[in-house]
């Protein structure tokens, strides 16, 4: 039997060079009930976010995740964010499979506020440091500080996009 092999064409470079989702199973306490719950974690993205809105500029990380709580439960998914200056992350966003809302709002609108389980945020934090030149310091309960960007890096980001 041969097996032949061809050299990577560059369309494939670039299909490689997309992140992959990580998965991950947490175990958690909840809080105020005391009850300890096992969630199956996917984080699709954790990434740097501006946004101006009414309340001004946002600056801060933005993740999006995905969390099952048993085989037979339906999935949510989980838009996140944590702005600079703040020690924890807060759900701006979740929705099930099939297009239903529970809520939704902007990124980093803090109106109401749903803060994530501790745990949750530990895995959206380990990600967070996982993506080279990302975050500077994002320790739970420290408040976050992101690294600078570069003129050169805003470009090659810009251009990529």
């Amino acid at each position: 039997m041969t097996v032949k092999t061809r050299t990577p064409r560059p369309a494939a470079k670039k299909a490689a060079k997309a992140p992959q989702p990580v998965v991950t199973v947490v175990d958690t306490r909840h809080p105020r009930s005391g009850l300890s719950i096992s969630y199956r974690v996917t984080v699709d993205t954790v990434e740097r976010a501006e946004v101006i809105g009414e309340a001004g500029v946002s600056v801060g990380l933005a993740a999006r995740f995905t969390i099952q709580a048993g085989p037979r439960q339906r999935p949510v998914t989980i838009m996140a964010s944590r702005l600079i200056g703040e020690g924890e992350w807060y759900a701006d966003a979740m929705t099930e499979r099939g297009g239903r809302v529970h809520y939704s709002r902007g990124f980093g609108n803090r109106a109401v506020r749903h803060r994530l389980l501790a745990d949750l945020g530990d895995v959206l934090t380990l990600c967070a440091y996982d993506v080279r030149g990302l975050v500077e310091d994002a320790e739970p309960g420290r408040p976050l500080k992101l690294r600078k960007v570069k003129a050169k890096r805003k470009a090659k980001a810009a251009a990529e996009a």
